[in-house]
């Protein structure tokens, strides 16, 4: 079998491959062989890279994930907003109604994987909050608008709530308990002094459940 001299590329287009089937289809009804006949490829080229539809999803959730650094470093280093608008822009880009869509139809629920649960873990602890959220709470600190005694703490807590426990992706959710979890959320957040996830976002996240 000649050598792929571009491997790069065929990763890509079984990422581009499996991102638009998950789109239309939803992540539990794509197969690998569907992706494998979307992409072009040989099944021997695709499992070449990658093991199993699981490990191709996990490749397109970090993509996905990628997309938003620079997003979120622009609301880092914006000028003019106060750690607290800060970290409130940050929540507004999160729970934008199509990203989260376009996140459960593409990713399994986190727990029905704990690979992913784990992998999400890392994400929060290791990047997101260091190097993007603690900066902001500390900012609040300093200029006024966030009360803490730990910003790092803080940062924590709030991203693990929010990205962990919050969100219908996390796992299998109705529109009633997707409710009472925005409702607890923001009376905690409120009484920290955080209004941070809106009645439009909650809303948003309760209309991607199913009713019951």
């Amino acid at each position: 079998m000649p050598r792929n001299k571009y491997p790069e590329q065929t990763v890509e287009k079984i990422l581009d491959a499996a991102a638009a089937l998950f789109a239309e289809k939803g992540y539990q009804s794509t197969t690998l062989q569907d992706i494998i006949d979307a992409a072009g490829l040989s099944k021997g080229a695709v499992y070449h890279h990658f093991r199993s539809k699981e490990e191709i999803a996990r490749k397109v959730g970090d993509r996905m994930g990628d997309e938003m650094w620079e997003p979120l470093r622009r609301i880092r280093e914006a000028a003019g907003l106060t750690g607290l608008q800060k970290l409130q822009a940050v929540f507004a880009m999160s729970f934008a109604g199509d990203r989260q869509q376009r996140m459960g139809r593409t990713l399994p629920h986190l727990t029905d994987d704990p690979y992913f649960l784990v992998l999400e873990w890392q994400s929060i602890e290791e990047r997101l909050v260091p190097e993007c959220i603690a900066p902001l709470v500390r900012q609040g600190v300093a200029d006024g608008s966030i009360h803490t005694g730990d910003p790092d703490a803080l940062a924590g807590a709030l991203f693990f709530l929010a990205d962990l426990w919050l969100p219908p992706q996390s796992r299998p959710t109705t529109r009633t308990q997707q409710r009472a979890r925005n409702r607890v959320f923001q009376q905690m957040t409120r009484a920290l002094g955080l209004d941070l996830l809106t009645e439009e976002q909650a809303l948003q996240l309760e209309e991607l459940c199913p009713e019951k």
